[in-house]
């Protein structure tokens, strides 16, 4: 597949957070990843959780109680227990990552989350699927371990920074052994140094490319000031997901994937000029 950068300068690049999540298509689950890929996105971003026997699943812990209905932590199931549990409401297994690996090979990209405590496990899978080149890493910027770790299991693995009103990854990666290929950057305020033109025209003159999250998780914690998918589909999308792409993000994180990209194609944002 060809790099993040080369693709973001064909177009604006859209991952859908935990995949498709309507009727009983549920979050982190193959329906809902194939039905945001047939939908159009560049991207599917997943959770990883391991059970205690090692096995790697697709699954957010902590919403065992939500998703399953039933109060466990899966990190300390064994394999056969995670097995028999199934989805409250699609009434489908817990997906394992072999299965989605192999389903969405050569089709997509795969940004895997909350895996940096299974991380050997994860490299090893990705490697004996090999797809190297469709997964996209991610650590917060202050976590200087992950960077370590990234150095040395995956250093040829794409690896996104994620920073907070101010960015220094581009500096903090220069020298290592790690393919950083640009950052993901979060804010609260439009006045933030993460989204200066200057910061966001030096980052793609160092081939580099910048994820924004018009997901909101609460009122209170905006992650791209109010330019999020809620001010998208309630108030006007020009102020949420077209403000984004104007200023120039590649990579936009959103739980609402087919209206977003419906928006950035007919307003003719979806496409690099």
């Amino acid at each position: 597949m060809e790099s993040l950068f080369e693709r973001s300068q064909k177009k604006v690049m859209v991952t859908a957070h935990g995949g498709y999540n309507a009727g009983i298509i549920t979050f982190n689950s193959m329906m809902g990843f194939e039905a945001a890929v047939k939908a159009g996105a560049d991207i599917i971003e997943i959770d990883v959780a391991r059970s205690a026997e090692g096995k790697l699943y697709v699954f957010h812990p902590g919403t065992e109680k939500k998703m399953l209905g039933y109060d466990c932590d899966i990190t300390k199931m064994t394999n056969a227990e995670i097995e028999a549990l199934k989805n409250q409401t699609s009434k489908l297994p817990v997906p394992t990552l072999d299965e989605l690996f192999e389903t969405f090979k050569g089709r997509c990209y795969i940004n895997t989350d909350k895996a940096y405590s299974c991380f050997p496990e994860l490299v090893e899978s990705i490697r004996r699927h090999n797809i190297v080149d469709q997964i996209i890493l991610k650590g917060e910027v202050k976590n200087t371990w992950i960077y370590d770790a990234t150095e040395e299991l995956a250093p040829d693995i794409s690896f996104l920074a994620v920073s907070y009103e101010t960015d220094t990854a581009l500096e903090m990666c220069r020298g290592r052994k790690i393919n950083y290929v640009g950052s993901e950057v979060v804010f609260a305020k439009d006045d933030a140094p993460v989204t200066d033109d200057a910061y966001i025209e030096m980052m793609h003159k160092n081939g580099k490319v910048l994820w924004v999250n018009p997901i909101l998780f609460s009122l209170t914690r905006p992650l791209v000031g109010g330019h999020d998918d809620h001010t998208s589909l309630i108030d006007d999308p020009a102020k949420g997901w077209g403000w984004l792409a104007d200023k120039g993000y590649d990579i936009l994180q959103t739980d609402w994937v087919t209206d977003c990209i419906t928006y950035l194609r007919d307003s003719g944002k979806l496409y690099r000029k």
